[in-house]
């Protein structure tokens, strides 16, 4: 049987033990928002949106550093291309669209293409679907978010381009 005076001393011990829990748990989020915005602003971009970087030519995108950082960009899959579907060597192309309504008839569209290469992205762009695709494979009409970093632009037709992209991370927006 325990005592009231040792169990006031284990509930003290407890209530240290957890108030030392809770500064350890939360003091690396006082290191990460001690983290300058500048030094992140230098290598990401998240201003820029499928809609604003088709907007720009290599020339402008590379005047404001675009080139250099990565851009996080969401959008809608409209078309898996499989380039190497062997696993060491995986490549796929994704067609990354997004759109905005003009008034009430007309829809604008805005597309880049992305570049996933490695044995990583195989699993999530598998060249036969499932019937019941489990979490994290991406299939057409899927809205993704990506990191990725801006290659070049390519025409698609006669004065029209679009942006080549190395896609670096993505998840499905499910």
């Amino acid at each position: 049987m325990t005592r009231p005076a040792e169990a006031s001393n284990i509930l003290g011990m407890k209530r240290a033990i957890s108030v030392l829990a809770v500064v350890l748990v939360f003091s690396p989020v006082s290191v990460v928002f001690a983290v300058d915005t500048g030094d992140f602003d230098a290598v990401a971009d998240f201003s820029v949106t499928v809609k604003t970087l088709s907007q720009l030519d290599e020339a402008t995108a590379r005047a404001y550093g675009l080139m250099d950082r990565f851009l996080l960009l969401d959008g809608t899959v409209t078309n898996i291309l499989i380039l190497d579907p062997s696993e060491e060597n995986f490549l796929v192309q994704v067609e990354l669209v997004s759109g905005e309504w003009i008034g009430l008839e007309e829809v604008r569209s805005y597309s880049c293409w992305v570049l996933f290469s490695g044995p990583r992205f195989a699993s999530m762009f598998p060249a036969r679907i499932p019937r019941n695709p489990p979490p994290g494979v991406i299939t057409a009409n899927d809205h993704i978010l990506i990191v990725a970093m801006a290659l070049q632009t390519v025409e698609i037709a006669e004065g029209e381009t679009a942006w080549v992209l190395e896609g670096i991370h993505t998840r499905p927006l499910r």
